[in-house]
């Protein structure tokens, strides 16, 4: 294996990069306003809050200004999108539960003019 200058080691075998835990690499996309669509190698349990913290650009250099307005102005609106569709699924379920309300209602109310009917038919 081959010891790189941060500390990250290169199974020459597979090619992929390893963590300091020994695992391959994940590689995932930085959102923040200065990285934003970089790619980059990270341990794939750092979210769990182990000690590790292995961290490796994928890409060699930054993006273009352009290019970096360009990502976040499509990841505001992706984002804005979503809370769009969330609200529309939140509307669309409202109007299922009030439909579902209002066909019991309209049933009693046919259940019981049916009542009143045989109660008519029966005794006037």
């Amino acid at each position: 294996m081959e010891v790189g200058s941060e500390s990250s080691s290169r199974n020459q075998n597979s090619g992929r990069r390893r963590c300091h835990c020994g695992l391959p690499a994940a590689i995932t996309q930085a959102w923040t306003d200065k990285n934003s669509g970089r790619r980059f190698y990270g341990c794939p349990r750092y979210k769990l809050g182990d000690e590790c913290k292995y961290f490796s650009w994928f890409d060699e250099e930054e993006g273009t200004k352009w290019q970096r307005r360009a990502l976040i102005k499509a990841s505001d609106e992706i984002r804005e999108r979503n809370m769009v569709i969330e609200q529309l699924k939140k509307t669309i379920s409202q109007m299922r539960s009030d439909l579902e309300k209002k066909q019991m209602v309209t049933v009693n109310e046919e259940n019981e003019d049916e009542t009143v009917r045989k109660f008519e038919e029966f005794y006037v």
